[in-house]
């Protein structure tokens, strides 16, 4: 992945777990990471996260969110 790339999925995953922590819409998210609300959903699809439509939503969102920062380095 190209370093360009890997930041704007980093901003954007990054944007999810403030987003399943609740501290924004969804759509603020895309805003918060400088992506359209269409590339956050294609992120949701390539990594099988989920909307926030239950606590196990939540949960498992920030899971996978975790997982996906180990693999680029980032802790929360």
């Amino acid at each position: 992945m190209r370093s360009m790339d890997r930041d704007k999925e980093l901003r954007m995953v990054l944007a999810m777990q403030r987003y399943y922590l609740d501290e924004f819409t969804f759509q603020r998210a895309a805003e918060e990471a400088g992506v359209s609300v269409y590339e956050l959903i294609e992120l949701v699809r390539k990594h099988d996260l989920r909307l926030a439509d239950s606590v196990e939503d939540i949960r498992l969102g920030l899971e996978r969110v975790d997982k996906l920062l180990e693999k680029y380095g980032t802790v929360r």
